[in-house]
């Protein structure tokens, strides 16, 4: 009995030792990938300000690291009257910017990067005809903007900058343009608006840290109202008979031209051909005709043309 006594009392003395020690101190290390860049944010007791919020670029880049391993530092923060009451807290922060590049379709139901949604830009021209522009976008971060990227989106990703920032920025340029003009004149003017899209956008954001690589059209405009793409279709396909009906006129009036040509040319080959030969005939004396009119010394070979036939003949 006594043993047990002693056991028990053992055992007690033991989890009262054990709940009186403070949580063990670990090391921590995060690691840096080389696709990302990382910079270490003190968090002083009392210092509310890097605890909150990212005061400047040139704070940023003061604690941007180099290395691909941090170890975090941490400190004991109490929590009641003894002295192990309490955990260890991280005395710095580390901020990661992942410079991958992004690439975004957004185009209609069942294709781009969202298949399930429909993420085409909606537009509409200057007479309300809606319509949808699917975008393709690729975009990055290069290391020597890593700093501005994470001054002007802290705690947002490249992707989620695409979709709500660059999309956004896009759509206003797009119903800002095609908003302004009839549907007659879209294509002739789709150009110079996607030109003015990618520009405009490559400079606003290169300002905020991010590289837009490319931005264009991904296929063609889909009409919310299918009777007017119908419409279109109809259009363009009485236009294409139009043209392949004028071209078969012109075609043909070429091959009259040419018909015509041929044919005149093998008649003067002909005359010529024979008055080659009245003309030698008359100089070898075989067709026997006078030399001159008499009275007025008129060579026959002048009055009928052939002078030069025989003279040519005779070289």
């Amino acid at each position: 009995m006594k043993n047990i006594l002693k056991s028990i009392s053992a055992l007690f003395v033991t989890i009262s030792l054990s709940s009186c020690m403070k949580d063990y101190q670990e090391e921590k290390y995060i690691e840096v990938s080389p696709n990302e860049t990382a910079y270490v944010i003190p968090l002083e007791t009392g210092n509310k300000d890097n605890q909150t919020k990212l005061k400047s670029v040139e704070y940023l880049e003061q604690n941007k690291v180099v290395a691909k391993r941090i170890y975090t530092p941490t400190q004991f923060h109490s929590t009641g009257r003894m002295w192990w009451s309490g955990n260890w807290i991280a005395s710095v922060r580390v901020i990661k910017v992942d410079r991958t590049p992004v690439t975004r379709e957004w185009t209609a139901v069942g294709t781009g990067t969202d298949s399930t949604k429909k993420e085409d830009v909606e537009v509409e021209s200057s007479e309300s005809i809606g319509f949808g522009v699917g975008i393709t976008c690729t975009a990055s971060i290069p290391e020597e903007w890593a700093t501005i990227f994470l001054y002007n989106y802290n705690g947002r990703t490249l992707s989620q900058v695409m979709d709500n920032d660059v999309r956004g920025y896009v759509q206003n340029i797009l119903t800002t343009e095609f908003g302004s003009m009839p549907l007659s004149k879209f294509q002739s003017n789709r150009k110079e608006i996607f030109n003015l899209m990618r520009d405009s956008s490559v400079s606003h954001f290169s300002k905020l840290g991010v590289r837009v690589m490319n931005l264009g059209a991904a296929g063609q405009f889909s009409y919310i109202d299918e009777n007017i793409q119908d419409a279109i279709n109809d259009k363009f396909s009485s236009e294409m008979k139009i043209t392949s009906a004028n071209n078969e006129v012109i075609a043909a009036e070429k091959f009259a031209k040419a018909r015509s040509s041929i044919e005149a040319q093998k008649n003067l080959d002909a005359d010529i051909n024979i008055k080659n030969a009245i003309a030698e005939g008359i100089r070898s004396g075989k067709i026997p005709v006078p030399t001159t009119i008499a009275g007025n010394n008129i060579s026959i070979m002048d009055l009928y043309g052939l002078k030069s036939f025989s003279t040519k003949n005779s070289k």
